[in-house]
């Protein structure tokens, strides 16, 4: 038997290699920044020959949320059919091609299928991977595993902001190649299957020898709980558990959460990021270098995000969050109304990038990791998986419509327009926010469904 020290570290290896996907996902969701800046261009960088027009470029940004609309349908219940370390194997292989196609494309339409491809792996990572953590993980250490999810996910997307402009399409593309390769080949050399997949299938030996293997002190009395659970899980017809008030309420919150997630235009800000701050005119006329420092300040402000969120209750710091990004946006749009107006700015260019970095500061301790969290705490556990999983696609459709409809917007009400309907839909969840949503932190299950069933 390895000792217990041996054994945490093992898990640890475990949630690293699985998060080497969930790095994947983010970078390749901000693959476009860099991406979309070559290809409006007219030198070598472009394997294109020729700029894209802007309903090319725009489709590009946001064809991976099509792929991501049908990808995550097989997931739903794959983990339970074959496990979720099979589940989480077959998510690698999509962004491996997609990574493939995109370094040796010479036509859009490539790039289209290359893009999509993406799309399929990048929700389904967000589905099954947590599940599989928070089962894998134990109850002293799980809110810490859980964490680093959000960490990995924001140095993907420091990765692509600070290789993307300085790489060919072709290295870019292979250096990103090489996150999901390897997860995939660590993953399946290293990682057990789910003991409660085991469970859920009544291989009871099973379960014990991954209890076993993951370091559990007292598999059996291990294997006991995890029976209770899933049995609880079970309980209860899906239906009739949405009928009852604090279902639906909580349901609504999961929808409406995860949904203005991406109306707050953090759909925008990470797939256009260098073309806002070329369109911007910031102070730092390396596009491509103010990209990297909003990615930088995103990467550690995912840091501060679990000790903000012990100390001050989840409601609290989500109202801070939205208020903070409803303040940037006005700026940035005030910004661009002067900018419009030809109103002297040369003293305040400098704001894009404080903006910018103001959104996502505020976005990575609230509006970022709080959907997820308040979701998991405020629903019932037979109802829990169905409703994340509508809630992922009702965020998946409003990110894939602003990335698709980005340029269309800007033409019809201007840069600035754009930017403050973006605060006009924050300041609605806002309002949504202090009427409606529970502070969860410290409270008990039972107390939070009491206080939505109000």
């Amino acid at each position: 038997m390895l000792n217990s020290f041996t054994h945490e570290k093992y898990v640890y290896l475990v949630v690293l290699s699985g998060n080497l996907l969930a790095l994947t996902g983010d970078a390749s969701m901000s693959w476009s920044s860099p991406v979309l800046t070559k290809l409006n261009s007219t030198g070598s960088d472009n394997p294109m020959g020729a700029p894209l027009s802007e309903d090319e470029r725009s489709w590009i940004a946001s064809v991976s949320g099509l792929g991501s609309l049908i990808g995550v349908i097989p997931f739903v219940f794959l983990p339970d059919l074959i496990g979720r370390k099979p589940s989480l194997l077959l998510i690698g292989i999509p962004h491996m091609i997609s990574f493939g196609l995109a370094a040796i494309a010479k036509s859009v339409f490539t790039l289209y299928v290359a893009r999509f491809f993406s799309g399929i792996s990048t929700i389904s990572c967000y589905v099954v991977l947590p599940m599989y953590v928070a089962e894998v993980s134990e109850n002293s250490n799980r809110g810490l595993m859980l964490v680093t999810f959000g960490i990995f996910s924001h140095f993907g997307s420091l990765l692509s902001y600070s290789a993307g402009p300085y790489f060919s399409m072709f290295w870019f593309n292979m250096f990103l190649f090489m996150f999901p390769a390897a997860f995939f080949l660590s993953f399946l050399l290293i990682a057990p299957e789910s003991p409660y997949f085991h469970v859920l299938k009544k291989d009871y030996t099973a379960a014990t020898k991954s209890l076993e293997k993951l370091g559990r002190s007292n598999p059996e009395a291990e294997l006991e709980k995890i029976k209770v659970e899933i049995e609880g899980s079970k309980k209860g017809d899906i239906l009739k558990t949405l009928m009852k008030k604090h279902a639906l309420k909580g349901s609504l919150i999961a929808l409406m959460l995860t949904t203005f997630q991406q109306l707050s235009g953090q759909a925008v800000f990470t797939s256009y990021t260098q073309e806002i701050f070329v369109e911007a005119g910031s102070s730092i006329k390396d596009s491509a270098t103010s990209s990297l420092i909003v990615g930088s300040v995103t990467f550690f402000a995912s840091f501060l995000c679990p000790f903000v969120i012990d100390k001050k209750g989840r409601r609290f710091v989500l109202v801070i969050s939205i208020t903070g990004i409803i303040i940037m946006e006005l700026i940035f749009g005030s910004y661009y109304y002067l900018r419009e107006e030809n109103y002297d700015i040369t003293s305040v260019k400098w704001l894009p990038l404080v903006c910018l970095m103001g959104y996502m500061l505020f976005f990575s301790i609230g509006m970022g990791p709080m959907p997820l969290t308040i979701t998991s705490e405020i629903l019932p556990g037979n109802i829990k998986f169905f409703v994340s999983t509508v809630s992922g696609i009702f965020g998946t459709i409003s990110s894939t419509l602003l990335r698709k409809n980005y340029y269309v917007l800007n033409n019809n009400l201007h840069y600035f327009g754009t930017i403050w309907l973006f605060a006009g839909l924050s300041t609605f969840l806002l309002i949504f926010v202090l009427l409606v949503v529970p502070e969860t932190k410290g409270k008990s299950f039972s107390e939070i469904l009491k206080k939505l069933g109000k």
